[in-house]
C-alpha cells in the first residue's frame, strides 16, 4: 500500500473512496474512541465529515512493509456549525489544523490497525 494512495481516497469528497484500503476486520484508536470494522470506521469518518470538509497534508512519512507511520496536518473546512461533531465542536467558516501522528498497521496490503494522537490545541488557518 502506499500511503499517498490512501491520502488521494481520504481527502477525496466520496466517503467510500476509503474503503479498499482497510481490512474488513481492521481497527482504530484515537485516545479512548475505539472502532472495529471496516463499515463501522467508515460511517465514524462519514459522520465527522458532515458539515466539514476535511483535508490530510503530511508533513513526515515513514513506510515499511507492515507499518506507516506519518507526522500530518488534518485541516477542517466547517461550511456549517457541527456542535455534535465527534472531533469537534467545529464554527462555520472558522478553518482549523490539527497536528497529529498515526500509526498504520499493514495486513495484505491494507490498514489493519490505525492509531492515532494529537496535539491538544488547534491551530487556525486559512480557509480552503
Amino acid at each position: 500500500m502506499r500511503y499517498q494512495n490512501y491520502l488521494d481516497a481520504y481527502n477525496s469528497p466520496d466517503e467510500g473512496a476509503k474503503a479498499r484500503f482497510f481490512t474488513e476486520d481492521c481497527k482504530f484508536q484515537l485516545g479512548e474512541l475505539k472502532v472495529e470494522g471496516r463499515d463501522a470506521m467508515l460511517a465514524m469518518f462519514a459522520n465527522g465529515h458532515i458539515g466539514v470538509k476535511e483535508e490530510l497534508r503530511p508533513l513526515h512519512v515513514l513506510e515499511t512493509e507492515g507499518y506507516i507511520f506519518a507526522e500530518l496536518d488534518a485541516c477542517f473546512m466547517p461550511y456549517e456549525d457541527t456542535p455534535q461533531n465527534f472531533f469537534h465542536p467545529f464554527k462555520r467558516g472558522e478553518p482549523l489544523s490539527f497536528r497529529f501522528f498515526a500509526s498504520y498497521e499493514i495486513r495484505d496490503d491494507r490498514i489493519s490497525f490505525m492509531r492515532l494522537a494529537h496535539w491538544p490545541a488547534p491551530s487556525v488557518i486559512e480557509p480552503f
